[in-house]
């Protein structure tokens, strides 16, 4: 017996930091996935796998009843496209979509708000699991708002050579610039709501750029400045950084310009050199 899930994961965040004194988030959810399978063996297998995985299948199956030793003759395989240690959701994507291999494979119905809830004890988890943009508190599950659909975007990924611990990151609290700047992500928040709840590509951007801006005090990016520059002059609605890793958006609507464009003058800019990989991707929510 066996079952298949999968997860997308993130360019990063549209915006992070402190709403209503609680820090929450919103993924960028882009067209990457992770996919899990798990698969009854006749052979022990308590330690395969990967370690937030298998953490994953144990509290599943304790969730729905089952003992931690019904999981240890299930073997987990994760073929994933996200890149790992950039900001991309790669850790939540592969616990979720374990979370949701273990449900498929027990036969069980599982909630969004109990996937989020049993993510969330694993590790700070991104909004990627949830079916549309929406506001979450990634440290305690406390607060989700489902925000809704994104007008169509690409984001023009790009993906520095570099990574970064997040639970080591998280390990310096920065809770304290983060509170002092939430008068502009509740801004940018709001000019993410209104983007939304209008189709309006240039809010959704503006609001990305604002809180990309304000997280320079937490997590630096190279040349930021510069590339919002760039892009902006190139046509692109905005730019949003993982807030607690390594990767830039820039985010297109093709009504305005296209990813070559927006390429080709960065390029010319220089501003692509500290970037291994640089990628075309679609907004999916």
């Amino acid at each position: 017996m066996n079952a298949t899930a999968r997860c997308p994961g993130s360019c990063g965040e549209l915006i992070q930091g402190f709403v209503a004194g609680r820090e929450c988030l919103v993924s960028c959810t882009v067209n990457l996935f992770s996919e899990v399978t798990l698969e009854e063996v006749s052979y022990f297998c308590k330690e395969q796998g990967p370690k937030k995985s298998r953490e994953a299948l144990t509290k599943s199956f304790e969730f729905f009843g089952l003992s931690a030793e019904d999981t240890y003759n299930i073997e987990i395989k994760v073929n994933s496209s996200i890149p790992a240690g950039k900001g991309m959701a790669s850790s939540t994507a592969d616990i979720v979509a374990t979370i949701r291999a273990s449900a498929l494979l027990v036969g069980k119905e599982i909630d969004h708000a109990e996937v989020a809830s049993m993510a969330v004890s694993i590790e700070p988890t991104d909004s990627v699991l949830f079916p549309g943009l929406t506001l979450f508190d990634h440290l305690e599950g406390s607060i989700i708002e489902p925000l809704g659909s994104a007008p169509p975007l690409d984001v023009l990924v790009l993906e520095p050579y570099e990574t970064l611990d997040t639970l080591k990151f998280r390990e310096t609290d920065y809770s304290e610039v983060k509170r002092k700047n939430q008068d502009k992500i509740e801004y940018a928040l709001w000019l993410l709501k209104e983007g939304i709840r209008t189709q309006n590509s240039l809010l959704v951007g503006e609001a990305a750029t604002i809180s990309s801006i304000v997280n320079e005090e937490v997590l630096q990016k190279p040349k930021l400045r510069s590339i919002i520059d760039c892009a902006k002059k190139a046509g692109a609605v905005g730019v949003n950084v993982a807030h607690s890793g390594t990767v830039i958006g820039i985010l297109i609507d093709n009504a305005y310009t296209d990813a070559e464009r927006v390429k080709r003058l960065l390029k010319r800019e220089g501003l692509l050199k500290e970037f291994g990989r640089v990628y075309l991707c679609k907004v999916l929510v």
